[in-house]
């Protein structure tokens, strides 16, 4: 009877294993601390459900399979969720009257959790070893409880045999899913860098820049789509190398990284050829942002492979606007791009698409062309 009700409190535990883990890898919560909430909500709801599903050894005294929701928490290191998790499960132990066994198992599980801590933190890089030992150590407090409140009679010894067979079983199952599921997690993320990002720079890539810009004049907002290229790159690849040509890329993609905010949108397009997206920026504040990006490319020294270190420029052609379609933007930041190149190289161009103003006005080395 004890095993047959052990093994429905570990068919349970397994859905919820699940359920949980997949929202401890979602990705569609805006809020860490809400995330957080909801985790610990779940798993602490899994661990009453797991009581109520439990083995009524006498009137007091009820057997289950609670600690499992907590070694999974702990396994992930999340201790926020773990702490609202344990004060759930613990607490609501007392639903069942409150019996000196009662406080016994609320002990038990504040033990079992302040435990898990500990080991998570000293097996951090071994996995399997920690998620097994986080089960035997949850084993270990239960049969302290068991043993407690029933002594060393014959129910406690047949009731802690099934425990410990069914709670291991499924701990080491429970281990294995879990590592298979955050492997899988971790393929799926490497994946989905790889096909976002430019596997030189680091960058967004052009697929990635069509699809976040895409729609733009319906968000009804003021934007700035920034084009760059690196000037004279040819001259830098015919001289020293497209391996050292990549690495000069490199190196000015980490500068756009450092120039621009984390809500910007920086990609490669091809080649020597970058685009930005600027959300929110006046003509006279895009532009600061700009000539910064362009001063510090024009003052830094590039390291080469093989070859003292180089200095580049960079040109930059801006548009500006509002409810225009984002083809029609990136083509006129690449005509003020073009502008830019013909006048001389390393300076900024803008194009204010909100002033219908025939006037060109420059101001050292950036020039502003009103539509």
């Amino acid at each position: 009877m004890f095993i047959v009700e052990l093994l429905i409190n570990a068919c349970i535990a397994f859905t919820g294993f699940y359920i949980i883990s997949k929202i401890i890898h979602s990705t569609q919560f805006s809020s860490y601390t809400m995330k957080s909430i909801i985790i610990g909500l779940a798993t602490g709801l899994l661990g009453v459900l797991l009581m109520f599903k439990g083995i009524q050894v006498n009137e007091s005294l009820r057997m289950d399979l609670r600690h499992l929701p907590l070694v999974l928490l702990a396994f992930y290191g999340i201790r926020f969720p773990l702490v609202i998790a344990t004060a759930i499960i613990a607490s609501s132990r007392f639903l069942f009257g409150v019996t000196p066994q009662a406080f016994v198992a609320f002990v038990a599980i504040l033990g079992i959790s302040s435990g898990m801590l500990y080991i998570h933190r000293k097996l951090l890089n071994r996995p399997f070893l920690q998620n097994v030992s986080l089960n035997v150590w949850a084993l270990l407090m239960i049969t302290c409880a068991v043993l407690i409140n029933l002594g060393f009679s014959d129910t406690a010894l047949r009731l802690l045999l099934s425990t410990w067979t069914i709670g291991l079983a499924v701990g080491v199952l429970s281990s294995m899913l879990t590592l298979d599921f955050q492997t899988l997690n971790q393929q799926v993320q490497l994946y989905k860098k790889s096909a976002e990002l430019d596997h030189l720079t680091g960058l967004y890539n052009r697929r990635v820049w069509d699809a976040r810009t895409a729609g733009l004049e319906q968000e009804g907002r003021i934007y700035n789509v920034l084009a760059l290229d690196i000037d004279h790159f040819k001259h830098v690849n015919d001289t020293y190398g497209h391996g050292n040509g990549d690495l000069v890329l490199q190196q000015f993609a980490n500068i756009l990284k450092e120039e621009t905010r984390p809500h910007d949108i920086t990609a490669r397009i091809g080649g020597e050829e970058f685009m930005i997206l600027v959300y929110d920026l006046s003509p006279q504040k895009v532009v600061k942002v700009a000539n910064r990006i362009r001063e510090r490319i024009a003052t830094e020294r590039f390291q080469l492979d093989g070859f003292p270190a180089i200095e580049v420029t960079t040109s930059i052609g801006i548009a500006h606007g509002k409810h225009v379609h984002i083809q029609r933007m990136s083509t006129l930041a690449d005509d003020a791009l073009y502008t830019a190149k013909q006048q001389g190289r390393n300076r900024t161009i803008l194009f204010d698409q909100l002033d219908q103003q025939d006037v060109a006005v420059t101001q050292s080395s950036t020039e502003t062309i009103h539509s």
